[in-house]
């Protein structure tokens, strides 16, 4: 009797709001099926977002974004969890796009601007790319789409201010995106600066370091990212010591990198309009070679140090898609939805002049630690991979 009445109870629980005929395997079955229709069908609306680069250095071409907007990996990503998925695909390996398309179950575009007036937002999730954006962001900015723009967002302050002013002239809101901003270490380091600042100590040195793969400006990045969200962007002078910006012989150098360390002279620091350092400090970021730390950092204040670590995620690769990018995903949601900028103007601009510096420091100044202010407009930074879009596209 007892387990007549248990049986009864969990057919009420699955099946309320239906009605079930008692003992009926057809019914049973017949919501089975619509329960797994609704899973793959969500009812919510969802917002189209088209992808540019996904092949070879880029976020969506290891499966690090792409299974939180398509979720067809179970073991990458079991259930949806955005209101966006990825509707529209090019790269410029039609191949490549293929490939992602009928994994992601999307459809690729012949020609990179084919997207303008299909989608409601734009990844440029690639780094190969990235020396290209001014150009590959242009029909979408003119078009008053969100723009999610992947590291590098520049490699010329000249660029980097075109695409700022196409964003504002046609109210295209963009996110210049690195991960690291926005995991939760952010929060918790930037918490324990005010707690010294309010404590009436300050900051005296920062030592941290960052898993850069010895390529400058694909990881390096990173690290330098990490610390503006931290630390912001008040930066008299930076530099790049190394033996070289990227980990094998490209084009431009033959040098491979095997050790770095970035160093940024800050004027001062600020939390909130009522927690400011104005006292000088310096910051030196070491560059490690291999997966291990996100960016682990050790605060020096006058009376004693604390370190705030920050591990790479290790196991399944849930893990690591939960703890790490997802954070950066829901940043991406939002902006598509209110088209608010996660980040100001100010922010894209002075970050990117801060890696702009660096590499300049180690290119031309044999990494002496050189004014942030004095770097021109124009200084062009190199990429390591020169030929990797056909310019005649863009014509």
């Amino acid at each position: 009797m007892e387990r007549a009445k248990m049986d009864n109870r969990i057919t009420r629980r699955n099946f309320i709001g239906k009605t079930v005929v008692a003992g009926s395997t057809a019914a049973v079955t017949s919501s089975a099926e619509a329960a797994q229709k609704m899973a793959v069908n969500p009812t919510v609306e969802l917002l189209k977002v088209g992808a540019v680069g996904v092949g070879q250095g880029s976020h969506l071409g290891y499966g690090l974004w792409a299974p939180i907007f398509n979720p067809v990996e179970p073991d990458r990503w079991p259930v949806r969890s955005t209101r966006m998925v990825i509707t529209h695909v090019w790269d410029t390996k039609p191949e490549v796009a293929l490939a992602f398309a009928q994994k992601y179950k999307c459809e690729t575009v012949k020609n990179y601007n084919d997207m303008v007036g299909k989608v409601d937002g734009m990844l440029f999730a690639g780094f190969n790319e990235s020396y290209w954006w001014p150009q590959l962001t242009k029909p979408y900015l003119e078009a008053g789409t969100p723009c999610v723009i992947n590291r590098p967002f520049a490699y010329s302050m000249k660029n980097a201010r075109e695409m700022v002013g196409r964003s504002k002239k046609y109210h295209a809101p963009i996110l210049a995106l690195d991960d690291r901003e926005y995991i939760k270490e952010v929060a918790i380091i930037r918490q324990k600066i005010a707690e010294i600042i309010k404590s009436g100590k300050y900051l005296v040195g920062v030592n941290a370091d960052n898993t850069s793969r010895y390529e400058y400006p694909a990881h390096g990045i990173h690290g330098l990212n990490f610390l503006a969200a931290i630390l912001g962007c008040d930066v008299e002078r930076a530099s790049l010591q190394a033996d070289g910006w990227w980990n094998s012989p490209i084009p431009g150098t033959q040098n491979p990198m095997h050790w770095g360390i970035l160093t940024m002279q800050y004027r001062g620091v600020k939390i909130d309009d009522t927690t400011i350092q104005e006292k000088p400090f310096v910051v030196a970021q070491q560059m490690l070679p291999d997966f291990g730390s996100n960016g682990n950092i050790r605060l020096y204040y006058n009376g004693g140090w604390t370190d705030i670590d920050n591990h790479w995620e290790v196991g399944e690769p849930v893990h690591r898609q939960h703890n790490f990018f997802f954070p950066s995903i829901i940043q991406i949601q939002k902006m598509f939805e209110t088209r608010e900028m996660p980040r100001d103007y100010d922010f894209i601009l002075n970050k990117t002049r801060l890696f702009l510096t660096a590499f300049k420091s180690h290119l031309e100044h044999d990494g002496a630690i050189i004014r942030v202010d004095d770097l021109p407009e124009d200084w062009m930074a190199p990429t390591p991979y020169p030929d990797w879009i056909d310019k005649s596209i863009f014509t």
